[in-house]
């Protein structure tokens, strides 16, 4: 499996890529200057792995905002935590454990 996003301008959009297994890509982000980033946009879960803590760990060194902590769902259905990104876009993620 490929690491980290990769980049292609499609028209006058750059996409960063989600690494994927095999053919086809496990999601992108679009960058467009008609696009505004917003707290009150769609919030996008990511994977946060194996434990979201990890992940969660390294927001606020990067600039962002945790907005809701690690937080249980329930047993059968794990943690999530939200999070502000450098943008102003609301990001979450999720965990099992």
């Amino acid at each position: 499996m490929r690491k980290g996003l990769e980049v292609q301008d499609l028209g006058d959009k750059p996409y960063g890529f989600f690494p994927a297994r095999g053919y086809g890509n496990s999601g992108a982000l679009v960058k467009h200057m008609d696009f505004q980033p917003s707290p009150k946009g769609a919030a996008i879960y990511l994977n946060g792995g194996r434990d979201l803590s990890d992940p969660l760990s390294r927001v606020e060194t990067a600039g962002g905002k945790i907005l809701v902590s690690k937080t249980m769902i329930s047993k059968e259905m794990g943690y999530y935590a939200l999070f502000l990104d450098t943008e102003g876009n609301s990001v979450g993620l999720h965990s099992m454990t």
